[in-house]
């Protein structure tokens, strides 16, 4: 059961779609409202945002037996070519725990040369996200507030120095 990461595929977005959603409704049950989570998934996750994210981000995958079980997008900030951001890592419930994670955010940041600070945003109530950012050594710097369609969230921002 040997997991391959690797840059995302055409053929893989259906898929992780898939991913996107499971992890979604499995993470924020009751954390996010569901008509909240389907609009989210509807916008950032259709076809066309797939395709932005393929030519504007890294978007890797985590694929164990020729199926895509997870994956994680980063960008490089357009301010400061020494910041990034990871958009998300996303493992099925299943094979969460079995270091996937771990393997997609190494890769990332072994992608994102020159790359000193790498930022994430996690719900503040996201207890099995926090653990995985806090057990990596990210480091709480900021909290916000905000109107997610309509819904209030607090927002933990998070720091890796990497250098």
């Amino acid at each position: 059961m040997a997991v391959i990461i690797r840059i995302i595929e055409e053929k893989d977005v259906a898929e992780v779609r898939t991913v996107a959603r499971t992890t979604w409704h499995h993470t924020y049950a009751y954390i996010i409202p569901e008509p909240v989570r389907v609009r989210f998934l509807d916008s950032f996750y259709s076809e066309e945002a797939m395709r932005r994210r393929m030519v504007n981000s890294l978007l890797l995958v985590a694929e164990r037996d020729g199926v895509i079980v997870g994956f994680g997008n980063f960008f490089v900030s357009r301010r400061d070519p020494e910041e990034a951001e990871l958009g998300a890592i996303y493992i099925m419930p299943e094979a969460q725990g079995t270091g996937i994670g771990t393997m997609l955010l190494k890769e990332g940041i072994g992608r994102l040369e020159g790359t000193k600070r790498l930022f994430v945003n996690v719900e503040k109530t996201n207890r099995t996200g926090r653990a995985f950012y806090d057990a990596r050594r990210f480091r709480v710097v900021g909290e916000t507030e905000e109107l997610f369609y309509g819904h209030a969230l607090r927002t933990v921002k998070m720091r890796l120095d990497l250098a």
